[in-house]
């Protein structure tokens, strides 16, 4: 719906006034649909799901949402639909009690699903409405770490992978446990057990990041200064952390936010279409654990890529 409002402006001096024509728009009514096909090196670990909501302000009930028909096609002919979820396997927080309907697919079905997988995703409405889209699922790379490694404390880790066909960038992720413990001796005050922290790598070709300190670009402005500080020249003994690399796709990028990174402008780039808008992303990645030990474990092996201290 526009409004259509008339202002009187006065020019200085002038004997006469002038009317212009603004033009004030209320926020539209649009389903937006947030579908992802996120795939790991281990199958088991595959996942694809999706989001259904509204815009934000319009006040709309979300209720004829949780009819949506969901179906996905990979290019060889598998298909299946995305039964529904309980909304918290899509959303861990938000603003409103009933956000949106949530759909995820079964984990046994997943497993089949590969990196280069190219599919398409039909999203049925209850008002016969439909919204599409495409994607493909960055290619496979390598993460040459075991499972779980040693590193030592204080010591900084050149995390390093193999470059992934068609992906866009990098997430890099990490959650640090045990934290407040590790660092009380020191007096330092850690209030997030565990700490997470998400950085981007913006090429396809940088494929390279120093751990812990490079991680968490977009928590900077939330992260405590003195836990910051302390991070830039490693892990404190006692702790430990899950590190993730993950390839994602470009429709994934030009829908992501986080901090000031904006990589489609002022406005995100959608790639679903149709009777309504959102994303079709795709992402593949590899995850290990670290632990920051001075003695050696008495399973596993030091992580490869410590860097000189000093």
């Amino acid at each position: 719906m526009r409004r259509m409002v008339a202002l009187v402006l006065l020019g200085a001096g002038a004997a006469a006034c002038e009317l212009e024509e603004i033009t004030l728009v209320d926020a539209e009514d649009v389903v937006v649909a947030e579908v992802y096909v996120n795939l790991a090196s281990d199958p088991e670990d595959n996942e694809v799901r999706a989001f259904l909501h509204r815009t934000v302000g319009t006040g709309t009930s979300v209720e004829d949402l949780f009819d949506a028909r969901i179906t996905i096609r990979r290019s060889d002919g598998l298909s299946f639909l995305v039964p529904g979820a309980a909304v918290e396997d899509c959303v861990e927080t938000a603003p409103l009690l009933e956000p949106g309907a949530c759909f995820l697919v079964d984990d046994a079905t997943t497993t089949v699903l590969s990196p280069g997988d190219i599919f398409e995703v039909d999203i049925l409405l209850a008002d016969g409405g439909i919204i599409f889209g495409a994607t493909q699922v960055p290619g496979r790379f390598d993460l040459p770490y075991p499972e779980t490694c040693r590193l030592p404390p204080d010591v900084l880790m050149d995390v390093r992978w193999s470059r992934s066909d068609r992906a866009w960038a990098y997430l890099n992720e990490t959650s640090i446990r045990d934290l407040p413990a590790a660092l009380e001796p020191e007096g330092i005050e850690a209030k997030d057990d565990p700490l997470y922290l998400l950085g981007l790598s913006v090429a396809d070709s940088d494929t390279s990041i120093v751990f812990p300190s490079q991680f968490g670009v977009f928590n900077r402005l939330d992260l405590d200064q003195d836990v910051a500080l302390r991070l830039q020249r490693g892990l404190p003994a006692g702790s430990r952390a899950q590190i993730s690399i993950t390839a994602v796709d470009r429709n994934y990028v030009n829908w992501a936010r986080g901090g000031n990174f904006n990589p489609s402008g002022q406005v995100r780039i959608a790639s679903l279409r149709g009777a309504g808008t959102g994303v079709f992303g795709a992402t593949y990645g590899h995850t290990f654990q670290v632990l920051a030990r001075a003695a050696p474990l008495l399973s596993g092996v030091d992580c490869p890529g410590l860097l000189p201290t000093g």
